[in-house]
């Protein structure tokens, strides 16, 4: 049922908030395994569960809790790779993370239209293959790159990962950014979860609703592959995520005032000032601003911030629609909630310019 759903996503949230962390401490600190090989072992695991749903008997109970660990596993992966290859850009690998986080958008856009048409077809079950298929192909990528050269330390020791508190008490700039994040995110989670109940609001269908989203996706790839250029140009993460920070607002702000699917449309646009600018610059801002042995723990603190701010939009939302207030009112504690997020976020990053601890 769809309590059933519910309870599915905020268990597996909240899973992924105590998992990840934990996760990225032990890639900090671990001198067995490396990056790459903690990458692959996770996305085995993920194959592998994704592979037990296919035989389980359907009882609620475990079902529900292997999509638990599936969603959990799966959700880690993305620091994690993404810190493979900030390791690759720093040994001077030209990879452009950004323009690849841009393909990786089309991929979701281009891989849901088509894999609606195959469940109609097929069943569910086409979702638990392809997760298969692609954990065995990033399994072959990520085994394919090459150990990334480390610059010669001038100490003989290299400096230890710190543990979750200690990172806390060194970086509380960064700590109260991740705060201000969470708190922008609201509005745009809001959006993204409840799009169906705000398109039916002004007029529209599940036609407009797949245009809707289709767009959103389409306009990050061209802004993410241009963040290279402006970042060359002005190599301050802490200004783009200001950036992206404001047009967030301006979106949920565009999104409320629409009266039209027309509206609707024209506020997803948006997008590509907002959540494609925050992508790559918030990984970079962790670059620029974290330590190399805490690197990976900071990039799973800063994905975090959509999964804590999911958490908390998912269980406001549904509440907040089956008010008298509606969707109207939704959008407005959305809005409110994030342009405080943003005062926050100015607030904190004026401290410096790359809001170093």
């Amino acid at each position: 049922s769809n309590t059933h759903v519910g309870i599915t996503l905020t268990v597996s949230s909240l899973a992924g908030i105590l998992f990840v962390p934990a996760l990225a401490n032990f890639a900090d600190r671990t001198k067995k395994l490396t990056l790459k090989h903690i990458t692959m072992i996770v996305s085995g695991i993920t194959a592998l569960i994704a592979m037990a749903l296919l035989f389980v008997p359907s009882n609620i109970f475990i079902v529900g809790a292997l999509i638990v660990l599936l969603q959990v596993f799966f959700g880690s992966q993305t620091s994690l790779i993404t810190t493979l290859a900030i390791e690759h850009i720093n040994s001077g690998t030209p990879v452009n993370f950004s323009l690849a986080r841009g393909v990786g958008s089309l991929a979701f856009a281009l891989l849901s239209f088509f894999l609606g048409f195959l469940v109609n077809r097929f069943g569910t079950v086409v979702i638990l293959l392809g997760d298969i298929l692609l954990m065995g192909l990033t399994i072959l990528l990520v085994g394919l790159f090459p150990r990334p050269e480390r610059p010669v330390s001038l100490h003989n020791e290299e400096p230890q990962a710190s543990g979750l508190a200690e990172f806390a008490k060194k970086n509380p700039v960064f700590m109260v950014m991740l705060l201000a994040l969470t708190l922008i995110f609201i509005s745009h989670n809001l959006i993204n979860t409840y799009l169906v109940r705000i398109i039916q609001f002004v007029g529209g269908d599940n036609s407009n609703l797949g245009i809707a989203a289709a767009i959103a996706a389409l306009v990050e790839v061209p802004a993410m592959a241009l963040f290279p250029i402006l970042y060359r140009r002005h190599p301050q993460a802490g200004t783009f995520l200001k950036i992206a920070g404001v047009f967030f607002v301006i979106k949920a702000v565009a999104t409320l005032a629409a009266g039209s699917v027309g509206g609707i449309y024209a506020a997803q646009t948006l997008e590509a000032l907002s959540y494609a600018v925050f992508t790559p610059a918030s990984v970079f801002y962790v670059n620029q601003v974290i330590p190399d042995a805490d690197k990976v723990k900071g990039q799973s603190l800063m994905m975090l911030t959509t999964s804590m701010s999911g958490l908390i939009s998912n269980l406001a939302g549904g509440f907040l629609l089956d008010s008298s207030g509606g969707v109207p009112l939704m959008l407005i504690c959305g809005t409110a909630v994030s342009a405080l997020g943003l005062l926050m976020l100015f607030m904190d990053l004026s401290l410096g310019e790359l809001g170093a601890p």
